[in-house]
C-alpha cells in the first residue's frame, strides 16, 4: 500500500517521528500529506528557531520554557524527545550563570518522565552508574542552585544531530561524568546502521569555553577528541606542562583513535610547553592547520618558554603533512630560552606565520650571546656590542632556516624593536637574490611594521621593500604588531 493511501491517523504518526530531519521533505511528498503536514508547521518552525543553534537564554517568563542549566535542557527532551534532535550546534558555555529556585525546577519534572529518561538510559548502564545514584547528585546540585556536572555530562548523551559542541564553562573532571562521557565516546565509535545515531556521534567542532585569564588543562579535552568525525578543536588558555604531571597522555586513555580525525586546531592564548604540544601532535596524523598563540600564565611554572624545542616538537609530529602554521605571542611575562631551530621539515606548508623572537633566539645561540632574550632588550654578542653594530656571520640562521620552500603566503610578527631589525637583517640578506633558488613558492610577505616601531627597524624594512620589489614578491607592512592579516583556510 501506497503511504498516501494509509489512514490519516497513521500518517500523524509517520509525521511526528519525521521530526525534525524527515518533515519538510515529507510535506512536499504530495498535497495530501502536506495538508496533514501543516498543523505540524508552526511547531516544527518554533523548536527549530529555539534549538538548532542552541545557547543558554532567558527568554520568557514561563518556566517551561526557560532554559538556564542542562537540568532544564533534559526537562524538556524529556517531555518532548524530537527536542534533542533539533539541536544542531550547542552552545553550552553558560550553563548555570543563572541559578533557578529549586521549587521553579521540581514543575519541569512532569510526572516521572525524567526518571524514566535516566532510568532508561544505555550510557548510564554501559558505564557501569546507578541511575538512581546519578540522579540524586543532580538533585543536590538543584537543591544548592549551582552548576551541575552530572547533568551537563547526562545532557550530551541525549545529542544524537549536534555538530558543534561547546563545553561550559565550569566543566571539570568528575569520575562519574569522566565515566559517562567514555561510554559516550565508545558508543560513537562503533558501527552502526545509518538509522542509528548515537549521541555526539555527528560532531565535527569542539571546544571548552575558558576566558583567556582561566586555565583549562589540555586533557580534560582528550576523551572527546576520540569521537569519530572531529575535525576542528578550539581550545582557550590550556595549559599543559610535560614535566608537571599535568600533561596530557592520550596514549593513556581508553579511547583509540584520539586525534585522529583532527583537521585543524586553534590553540588561544595557551601555555604549552614542547613536551606536552609532542604529545598532543603524536596522535593528529591527518592535521592540516595549527594556530598557537602563547601566553604566560602567572600560575603555570616557569616563566620562560623555548619556542625553539616548541617548533622542532610541531616539525617532528607533523611536519610531513601540516599546510597551515601560526606561531604567535599574546602576552610574555618571562624570557624566551636561546636556541635553534630549522622548518626545514615542514614539506607541505603553504602558509606560515611566526613572531621574529624565533630568529632572535635563533641568533642569540648562534653567536653566543646570553642565556635567554628578553623581550625589547638589545642583544649583546660575543665581543660584548649591541645589535646595531654587529655584522654578518657565515654561521648566523637565514631565511632558509625559517621559511620552506613550500610556502607562498609569510607572515612575520614583531614589535618593532632594535632586536627586531637584527633579526630582519640576518635573515633576509641577500634575498632577492636567493629567492628563487631557495623560496621558489614564496609570493607574498606580510610583515608588521608598528607605528612605534624604531628607526632602525623601519629602516629594515624599507630595505626588504626594495628588495622584494626586485623578485615580484608583494611585501605588506602592517601596523599592528600582533595582528595577523593572513586568510587561513578552513577544511
Amino acid at each position: 500500500m501506497a503511504i498516501i493511501h494509509l489512514p490519516t491517523e497513521l500518517l500523524e504518526t509517520i509525521i511526528t517521528h519525521s521530526l525534525p530531519e524527515g518533515f519538510e521533505s515529507l510535506a512536499l511528498t504530495c498535497r495530501r500529506i502536506h495538508a496533514i503536514c501543516k498543523r505540524f508547521i508552526q511547531h516544527h518552525n518554533t523548536l527549530r528557531s529555539r534549538f538548532h543553534n542552541f545557547a543558554y537564554a532567558e527568554l520568557t517568563s514561563d518556566a517551561f520554557e526557560t532554559i538556564r542549566t542542562a537540568f532544564d535542557v533534559i526537562a524538556r527532551i524529556a517531555v518532548e524527545p524530537a527536542v534533542a534532535r533539533y539541536i544542531r550546534h550547542a552552545d553550552f558555555a553558560l550553563d548555570s550563570r543563572q541559578g533557578r529556585p529549586r521549587w521553579l525546577v521540581a514543575n519541569l519534572h512532569c510526572g516521572n518522565a525524567v526518571h524514566n529518561l535516566l532510568a532508561d538510559s544505555p550510557y548510564l548502564k554501559q558505564a557501569g552508574l546507578d541511575w538512581q545514584e546519578f540522579y540524586a547528585k543532580i538533585e543536590e546540585d538543584l537543591e544548592e542552585v549551582r552548576y551541575s556536572q552530572h547533568a551537563a555530562s547526562f545532557l550530551m548523551t541525549l545529542l544524537p544531530n549536534v555538530e558543534t559542541l561547546k563545553l561550559p564553562q565550569k566543566w571539570k573532571p568528575l569520575y562519574d561524568t569522566d565515566e559517562l562521557i567514555d561510554a559516550i565516546v565508545r558508543k560513537a565509535n562503533e558501527a552502526h546502521s545509518p538509522g542509528d545515531r548515537p549521541s555526539l556521534a555527528q560532531v565535527s567542532r569542539f571546544g571548552p569555553y575558558v576566558s583567556i585569564r582561566d586555565r583549562f588543562s589540555l586533557d580534560w579535552v582528550n576523551p572527546f577528541l576520540a569521537l569519530p568525525h572531529i575535525r576542528f578543536l578550539r581550545g582557550t588558555s590550556c595549559v599543559a606542562m610535560g614535566d608537571d604531571g599535568h600533561t596530557n597522555n592520550p596514549s593513556n586513555s581508553p579511547e583509540r583513535g584520539f586525534g585522529r580525525s583532527l583537521i585543524e586546531v586553534n590553540f588561544a592564548a595557551c601555555c604549552i610547553d614542547d613536551v606536552a604540544i609532542a604529545d598532543f601532535l603524536h596522535h593528529t596524523t591527518n592535521l592540516r592547520t595549527l594556530r598557537y598563540s602563547h601566553m604566560t600564565k602567572a600560575y603555570s611554572g616557569p616563566q620562560e618558554w623555548n619556542i625553539c624545542k616548541f617548533i622542532t616538537a610541531i616539525e617532528r609530529n607533523v611536519g610531513s603533512h601540516l599546510e597551515q602554521l601560526s606561531i604567535s605571542i599574546r602576552e610574555l611575562r618571562g624570557s624566551i630560552a636561546p636556541g635553534s631551530t630549522s622548518m626545514r621539515g615542514f614539506q607541505r606548508l603553504r602558509k606560515l606565520e611566526f613572531p621574529l623572537e624565533i630568529v632572535v633566539c635563533t641568533i642569540s645561540a648562534a653567536t653566543g650571546c646570553r642565556a635567554a632574550i628578553i623581550p625589547n632588550v638589545p642583544l649583546v654578542v660575543r665581543d660584548g656590542s649591541t645589535d646595531e653594530h654587529h655584522h654578518s656571520d657565515p654561521e648566523e640562521p637565514f631565511i632558509s632556516d625559517f621559511v620552506p620552500a613550500s610556502v607562498s603566503q609569510l607572515s612575520v610578527l614583531s614589535s618593532g624593536t632594535n632586536d627586531h631589525a637584527k633579526a630582519l637583517n640576518v635573515a633576509f640578506r641577500h634575498f632577492a637574490a636567493a629567492k628563487a633558488s631557495i623560496l621558489p613558492a614564496l609570493e607574498e610577505i606580510q610583515l608588521s611594521c608598528p607605528d612605534n616601531a624604531t628607526v632602525t627597524y623601519k629602516d629594515q624594512c624599507s630595505r626588504l621593500l626594495a628588495e622584494t620589489e626586485k623578485t615580484g614578491v608583494v611585501l605588506r607592512l602592517n601596523r599592528y604588531p600582533a595582528e595577523s592579516i593572513i586568510t587561513w583556510n578552513e577544511y
